[in-house]
């Protein structure tokens, strides 16, 4: 059942944090609009001092919006932003940063080819005689990573680093310069569930130096274990606000959703008979895997980055050599020695990262759609009739909520853009899916859509392996789980066997299995 506004509107009375208690950050009737639409409306919440704030909504419900509005890199339409008492409506970003406000996005970059140290310090490297003074930027670069908590080398390349540390060293660059509120958007996307517990709980001792976070996530739970306060923003405008702790799981996912939402379960069946057989397959980051795969079956790999886990979805899916051995789908040999080989012989590869790998973001949304799958007529021109049925059928099947299909597909929130990746693929009809991280980055409703999608696909036959972080997520999901370390399967789990503690253990074994600090980690 929907939220009514009245309802919505005692619950944010009730739980409101206190107005100018302590506050870092004022933002009052702040609102925003694109030609005709309306991103935010009447936007007011304070952040605490040396507290962090989550910042939920599903997606398009303005949080990004918000926070280029705090950074300075969008301007309101109407409102003020006070920061620590100051009215800074009309600062530059650069300005802003000067007043110590920091926007990290989900896709920080760290430069792979340059040092820990320069990374940290660019471009404000020191000099000496006109030249960069490199002793005095590794010992600089040093004591700041020491200080936060990242005991790594600065003379390390960048690219030795866990995606985990990768994370920390963005964070710590962002609150050099007197940082005095860092706003994070997703920062646990792409970590194990250990990586995420640690990157939580190293944020939370940062504000006992008196840095206050604003922390966006559609991980709900980190929200309520991480935050001291909270503003869910829906449709543009503030839903609630409160305390944290006075949440429930149920709760917190009916303000950000605006109903009720469902978690779907997904029965798990007896397997059918055996598509998709790998023996000794092998490639960049793993070797001598031999599994197989039954029709209607969904397989989850576990694995902690570097596993070889999602090696293996990349090879099958053509964006990685096969060094060795044999894939048999319906007892025909496989080549994947290219996407357009791999889904020419079945199997259909859902990359973990749409901004770069998935949708081409100026494209419509049907020519994303279709993209590389274009009905011709025998004439060799377009068959218009062709996609339009297509397009409708992918509607159907994935529920894309759009203006219309010639909509810039960059105009669409995050789980549906996922969506339109999941359309295009189901509409090549593969044998098997190879689906990695599939809901990362979109909200709890779009999520549970999601795993619905994935359900309907297997019910007609169709095979999935599938690569998940979260635990919850996969135990919801899988018939069975493979879990993967130092490029190989270790175990298998399966039936009662098959659970959030069993999948959270198995990660924490394989860790330990690889017998290695975290990467540059100093003695």
């Amino acid at each position: 059942m929907a939220v009514s506004h009245h309802q919505d509107h005692q619950a944010s009375q009730r739980s409101k944090a206190p107005s100018g208690a302590g506050a870092v950050l004022e933002i009052e009737g702040v609102s925003k609009a694109y030609r005709s639409s309306l991103a935010l409306r009447d936007v007011t919440l304070d952040v605490t001092s040396s507290v962090i704030h989550g910042l939920l909504g599903k997606n398009g419900a303005g949080k990004s919006t918000l926070a280029g509005i705090i950074a300075g890199f969008v301007s309101p339409s109407s409102g003020t932003v006070r920061f620590r008492g100051k009215d800074i409506t009309g600062l530059s970003p650069s300005q802003r940063q000067g007043e110590g406000i920091r926007l990290l996005p989900q896709h920080s970059e760290i430069f792979p080819d340059l040092s820990i140290g320069e990374n940290l310090l660019l471009p404000n490297l020191p000099r000496r005689w006109g030249l960069t003074d490199w002793r005095r930027m590794h010992e600089d670069a040093g004591l700041t990573l020491e200080e936060h908590g990242l005991p790594v080398s600065p003379r390390l390349p960048a690219r030795t680093l866990s995606l985990g540390q990768s994370k920390r060293l963005a964070i710590i660059k962002a609150m050099m310069g007197d940082a005095r509120l860092i706003i994070l958007d997703e920062p646990t996307a792409g970590l194990t569930f250990e990586q995420r517990r640690d990157l939580m709980a190293w944020i939370k001792a940062l504000t006992v130096r008196g840095t206050s976070f604003i922390y966006i996530s559609h991980h709900n739970d980190e929200v309520r274990q991480l935050c001291g306060e909270y503003s869910v923003l829906r449709d543009g405008a503030v839903a609630a606000r409160g305390r944290a702790e006075d949440l429930s799981a149920e709760k917190l996912a009916r303000l950000v959703t605006g109903e009720a939402v469902h978690e779907f379960h997904r029965e798990r069946r007896t397997p059918g008979k055996v598509i998709l057989e790998l023996r000794g397959f092998s490639s960049d980051g793993f070797s001598g895997v031999d599994l197989d795969l039954c029709a209607g079956e969904v397989v989850g790999l576990v694995g902690l980055p570097g596993s070889g886990a999602q090696e293996l979805l990349r090879a099958l899916g053509g964006l990685a050599p096969a060094r060795g051995g044999a894939i048999t789908l319906d007892g025909r040999n496989i080549v994947t020695r290219s996407p357009r080989r791999s889904l020419a012989g079945g199997l259909a590869y859902l990359t973990h990262d749409r901004i770069s790998e998935g949708v081409v973001s100026m494209m419509s949304i049907a020519d994303n759609v279709h993209l590389g799958h274009w009905p011709v007529r025998e004439t060799g021109t377009l068959d218009q009739q062709a996609m339009r049925r297509q397009m409708d059928e992918a509607r159907a099947q994935t529920e894309i909520v759009m203006a219309s299909p010639s909509q810039e597909i960059g105009e669409l929130s995050g789980g549906n853009q996922q969506k339109v990746l999941m359309a295009r693929l189901l509409g090549r009809k593969p044998r098997v899916l190879l689906l990695d991280e599939p809901t990362v980055g979109v909200d709890i409703a779009a999520k549970e859509e999601i795993h619905r999608m994935i359900d309907r696909a297997t019910s007609s036959g169709m095979a999935v392996l599938l690569r998940a972080y979260d635990p919850d997520e996969m135990v919801r999901l899988v018939d069975r789980a493979v879990v993967f370390s130092n490029g190989a399967v270790v175990r298998q789990l399966s039936g009662k066997s098959l659970t959030i503690d069993a999948l959270a253990t198995a990660q924490e074994l394989g860790e330990k299995k690889l017998g290695q600090k975290e990467p540059g980690e100093k003695e």
